[in-house]
C-alpha cells in the first residue's frame, strides 16, 4: 500500500466519532438515493405499463388525422400485407386491430353515451389487460354475436345485468342510422374512472357490421417489449406503411398528461436528492477541513522534512475518497438487497394514493425497479461530491508553511 494511502487511512480514524458520523450520513444518503430512484423507476414503469395495457398500447397506428378527430372517416386498411409486416416487426410483443366509435346505449328509458370498442377477441389479450378486468361473465367472442361487455360503473348507471338486452344506437360510416340489440355477456372493473363510466366492448366483427365499416379498422394498438423500445417500433411501423394515409404515435404522445406527471414527480424527487447530496458534501468538507486544521503542526513538519506540496494535496484527497468509499460500500450493501426485496414484494397503496393512481389507470400497487444506472449513478455522484468537497482543505494543506508549524510549537 502506498505511503500516502496508509497515512490517509490512519488519519481517517484519528477521530472515530467524527468519521463515524460522516460515514453514517453518507450511508443514509446512498440508501435513500438508491431506494427512491428505484421506487420512482418502478412506479413510473408500472404507470406506463398499466396505462398502455388498458387502452393505447405502446404504439398506435391509425388513419391520418384520426388522433385529432376520432371519427370513422379516418381508418386503416388492414390487409394481409400489413398484418405480415406487423408480425415481422422487431420489438413487437403483440398487436390488435380495433374499431372505435361513439354511440348511445339504452336500457328501457335510461340511456348513456358510450365509447364502443370493437376488439378482436383473439388478439386483444396480447395487447391490453381488458380481458383480465372481467368481474362477471365472459369476454366478447366471435362465436357469440351481438355480445357486449360493459364497464362496471356504466352497467351500474344503466341498471344492466348479465343477460340483459340493450339497444345500441349510432351513425354508421355510410352516414346511415346504426342500431341493434346487444346482450350483456360480461361486466369488467377498470381502474380508470372515466373509462369505467363509458366503455363498452363488442367483437371486431360485430363493430364492423354495426358501423358498416367493411374490413376497415380505426386503429391498431401495438404492444412493444418495453416502453423504451417504443420509438424504434414506431419507426419500423412508419417505414412499413410509408406512402399510406396513416400516422403512427408512441404512448408519450398519446398520453401527454402521464408524461407531465412523471416529469413533475421526477423533478420533486431530484430536488430532494440534491439536498441529500449537499448534506453529504458539507459532512465530508467539515470532516476533512477539521482534520487538516488539527494537523497544522504535523503537516508543517512533513513539509519541512521535504514532503512535496503535491503529496500533501494527494494525501488529503485520499482521505476524502476513503470516507466516501466507506459510506458507498456500506450504503450500497444495505440499499441493493433492500430494493431487491421490495422489487419482489410490491406494496399495496392506501385509499388516497389508489385514487390518485386511478387518474392514469394504475393498479393500487407500489413497485420498485433497480436499474444498473441507479447504483452506478450513486457511486459517481458521491465520489464527485467527495472530490469537490476535498478541494479547499487539500489546497489549504498543500500551501501550509513549515515556519507556521514551528511557531505553533
Amino acid at each position: 500500500m502506498p505511503l500516502e494511502l496508509r497515512l490517509a487511512w490512519r488519519n481517517v480514524w484519528r477521530n472515530p466519532r467524527r468519521t463515524g458520523l460522516t460515514v453514517a450520513a453518507t450511508v443514509f444518503a446512498v440508501v435513500l438515493v438508491v431506494f427512491f430512484v428505484a421506487m420512482a423507476a418502478g412506479l413510473h414503469e408500472k404507470m406506463i405499463e398499466d396505462a398502455v395495457r388498458i387502452q393505447s398500447g405502446h404504439v398506435a397506428l391509425a388513419g391520418e388525422g384520426y388522433f385529432d378527430n376520432r371519427t370513422l372517416e379516418q381508418f386503416v386498411a388492414l390487409d394481409d400485407a400489413l398484418r405480415a409486416e406487423l408480425d415481422a416487426t422487431p420489438g413487437v410483443r403483440g398487436w390488435a386491430p380495433r374499431v372505435i366509435g361513439f354511440a348511445l346505449l339504452s336500457k328501457e328509458t335510461d340511456a348513456r353515451g358510450v365509447a364502443v370498442f370493437g376488439v378482436d377477441p383473439e388478439r386483444e389479450p396480447s395487447v391490453t389487460s381488458l380481458k383480465e378486468k372481467l368481474k362477471r361473465g365472459e369476454f366478447v367472442s366471435a362465436e357469440r354475436p351481438n355480445g357486449i361487455v360493459l364497464a362496471e360503473r356504466l352497467a351500474r348507471n344503466l341498471g344492466a345485468e348479465l343477460g340483459d338486452e340493450l339497444l345500441l344506437y349510432s351513425e354508421a360510416y355510410t352516414l346511415e342510422s346504426a342500431f341493434d340489440l346487444f346482450t350483456v355477456v360480461g361486466i369488467m372493473k377498470l381502474p380508470d374512472v372515466s373509462l369505467d363510466r363509458s366503455l363498452a366492448l363488442i367483437s371486431l366483427a360485430d363493430a364492423q357490421a354495426f358501423f358498416v365499416y367493411g374490413q376497415r379498422v380505426s386503429e391498431v394498438a401495438i404492444l412493444a417489449k418495453e416502453a423504451s423500445v417504443a420509438p424504434v417500433v414506431a419507426a419500423a411501423v412508419r417505414a412499413a406503411t410509408r406512402g399510406a394515409a396513416v400516422e403512427v404515435r408512441t404512448w408519450d404522445r398519446l398520453m401527454p398528461e402521464l408524461v407531465q406527471f412523471i416529469f413533475i414527480d421526477d423533478a420533486g424527487m431530484y430536488i430532494m436528492l440534491v439536498i441529500l447530496v449537499v448534506v453529504v458534501a458539507f459532512g465530508i468538507l467539515n470532516t476533512i477541513l477539521m482534520s487538516v486544521l488539527e494537523r497544522t503542526r504535523e503537516l508543517g513538519v512533513l513539509l519541512a522534512l521535504g514532503l512535496r506540496p503535491a503529496a500533501v494535496f494527494r494525501l488529503v484527497y485520499a482521505e476524502s475518497l476513503l470516507l466516501a468509499s466507506l459510506g458507498l460500500a456500506l450504503g450500497l450493501g444495505i440499499a441493493i438487497p433492500l430494493v431487491l426485496w421490495f422489487q419482489g414484494h410490491p406494496v399495496e397503496l392506501g385509499a388516497e394514493m389508489a385514487q390518485a393512481g386511478e387518474l392514469f389507470g394504475m393498479e393500487p400497487l407500489m413497485t420498485w425497479k433497480l436499474k444498473p444506472l441507479n447504483p452506478i449513478g450513486s457511486i459517481l455522484t458521491i465520489l464527485g461530491v467527495a472530490v469537490v468537497a476535498a478541494f479547499y482543505p487539500a489546497v489549504k494543506a498543500s500551501r501550509g508553511r513549515p515556519v507556521d508549524a514551528l511557531r505553533s510549537l
